[in-house]
């Protein structure tokens, strides 16, 4: 009796795992956090706009939101220049912190 109360609780949450990890909200979160995790933060202006084109696409909480519009600020003076140089520091440390955070 206990092996099939055992194997049944198993069963559940193997299901609950699968149902979840091929979900396609999931599964499309997941694919825009591994881009963002993947920018280049050698090439400013492009690194910009890709960061921010993702990060949009993103359902986020009220503190997500606060960061990202503080990083979409910050981004501004790469995105509006002709050429742009490499993301400073402390650019580059907001947005691997939203990244931390929305995973």
């Amino acid at each position: 009796m206990i092996y099939y109360l055992i194997s049944f609780i198993i069963l559940m949450v193997a299901s609950i795992l699968l149902v979840r990890l091929f979900s396609p909200t999931y599964s499309k979160r997941a694919s825009i956090i591994k881009e963002l995790k993947k920018l280049d933060f050698n090439d400013g202006k492009n690194s910009a706009y890709k960061f921010t084109s993702l990060a949009r696409e993103l359902e986020l909480s009220d503190r997500e939101q606060r960061l990202f519009e503080d990083i979409f600020d910050m981004l501004k003076e790469y995105k509006y220049k002709p050429s742009s140089s490499k993301i400073d520091r402390a650019t580059k440390t907001k947005i691997e912190i939203f990244i931390q955070s929305v995973e």
